[in-house]
């Protein structure tokens, strides 16, 4: 009966130990939603060790600084950023005792390391914190390093999609602030290669300032090779090279998505096949996924086991806002382009992870298996009853310890969109309005903004609803 007790107790302990995942986006998104930015920070700082923990803590910073960004307090955005940075880069080495540990449990377990994408989003975010500050040589310093962290996802694994068109962009516009034409040029270069690799399309006004930054640097070649030779015409490009000024609006439509549990069941033969069956979240259809499947420790080749497991599951809203207006001086409907999609980055993600998730979360549960068989075999007992019981906790036991890793950043938009607007030099009426399918959903109006001369004017409109 001891040891029924504590396989319970271990059972409790384990469940404990699940991802707060679904918690921790039920007590802080309504907040977000209803009373904002300051609540929802003030909120998500108060519960920061009930809703977040030591294994989260990169979640944590990165969820605060994109908070504080929103809301206009960059230097504590910037802050938090690299503070969430930090845990990325201690984290790049991986820890042994935690990968034990996820083998036996599961991978909430593990630090939180960040998705790809959710690593690029800290560095654009980063990248414009120093520009709303005026700061060109700190969102120069960010460029460097963001360009080391792309290096570094291809080095990890060169067969995923480990780069970004918008990075790219905005990297090339910090390049021209900087005064470096070269350098931008390359960068340029670069965003219809990443853009071309993505699953978005190149957004037709960064196509224009591209072809007019090439040209303006004898990269006819380079044109030709990307294909963008067949637009002759740049107005919008030529007017920012003439005026020598910008407004930059840049937009954050929608809520972005969140991660579900998708529940797989099917078949696991050692040294052969893993065959599973789930359920489609989007279709509502069955699906069947087959790979192959390694020997497992314990087992014979060719030993069967019949096992369900759960996987993340991406889970998008339906967006209030999914796109703006912009109204500068007389001139009104200016559209910014989506220059982002987090809900594409995201299932994007999901479907370079799936198989080598799928694989590892398996060979843990028929592990878990085997064990939980042997358990059973030495806590039998002359008790017909005890050993019921002792049989009945044991699995459950076991199937409470797979809990699939829905750890994901809460409060990115479901899209980044953005629109160049050339201006003469002096003060100019901005007014942004955000709108959806039923209309305007929110106007913000930053009335006089000044634009020095050879200035590039950011204005950030955060609309995640």
């Amino acid at each position: 009966m001891k040891r029924f007790i504590l396989l319970l107790a271990a059972t409790v302990f384990f469940t404990a130990c699940a991802n707060k995942s679904i918690t921790r986006y039920e007590a802080l998104a309504p907040v977000f939603e209803h009373n904002g930015c300051e609540s929802a920070i003030a909120e998500l700082q108060k519960q920061r060790d009930d809703l977040y923990g030591d294994n989260t803590e990169f979640l944590y910073y990165f969820d605060l600084g994109v908070l504080q960004h929103y809301n206009g307090n960059y230097k504590e955005s910037s802050l938090n950023f690299a503070k969430a940075e930090k845990v990325y880069d201690d984290l790049y080495t991986r820890s042994i005792s935690n990968e034990a540990a996820a083998i036996v449990t599961n991978d909430n377990v593990r630090p939180y390391r960040a998705r790809p994408f959710e690593l690029l989003v800290l560095y654009e975010m980063q990248i414009m914190n120093f520009l709303a500050q005026k700061d060109i040589d700190g969102a120069m310093v960010e460029v460097n390093r963001a360009q080391k962290a792309m290096l570094g996802l291809y080095q990890k694994d060169k067969d995923k999609t480990n780069d970004n068109g918008f990075l790219r962009y905005l990297t090339a516009i910090v390049y021209e602030m900087a005064g470096e034409p070269d350098e931008a040029a390359i960068a340029y270069y670069k965003t219809v290669k990443a853009y071309n690799e993505n699953i978005l399309n190149l957004p037709k006004e960064a196509r224009e300032f591209i072809i007019e930054s090439l040209r303006r640097s004898d990269r006819e070649d380079d044109i030709r090779t990307l294909k963008l030779d067949d637009i002759t015409e740049t107005p919008k490009a030529t007017a920012a090279r003439d005026l020598g000024q910008e407004i930059i609006v840049v937009g954050y439509a929608g809520h972005g998505p969140i991660l579900n549990e998708l529940y797989m069941s099917g078949t696991y033969v050692s040294g052969g096949v893993l065959n599973l069956t789930y359920k489609d979240g989007k279709t509502g259809k069955l699906e069947s996924v087959t790979l192959g499947a390694p020997p497992v420790a314990g087992a014979g080749n060719g030993q069967t086991f019949h096992i369900s497991m759960s996987l993340p599951e991406a889970h998008s809203f339906r967006s209030k806002v999914n796109h703006f207006n912009v109204t500068v001086d007389d001139r009104s409907g200016i559209r910014p382009e989506k220059v982002m999609a987090l809900d594409k980055e995201l299932e994007m993600n999901l479907k370079d992870d799936f198989a080598a998730t799928m694989t590892r979360t398996a060979i843990r549960v028929v592990l878990r298996t085997i064990a939980a068989q042997a358990a059973k075999k030495a806590m039998k007992t002359d008790n017909a009853l005890i050993n019921f019981f002792t049989s009945i906790g044991t699995d459950v036991a076991q199937s409470q310890l797979e809990k699939a890793d829905l750890r994901i950043a809460l409060f990115l938009p479901n899209s980044f969109q953005m629109t160049r607007i050339p201006v003469e030099a002096g003060s100019h009426e901005v007014t942004v309005t955000a709108e959806g399918d039923a209309g305007t959903v929110k106007v913000f109006n930053f009335g006089s903004v000044p634009v020095k001369k050879g200035e590039k004017k950011f204005i950030f409109v955060p609309a995640v609803k």
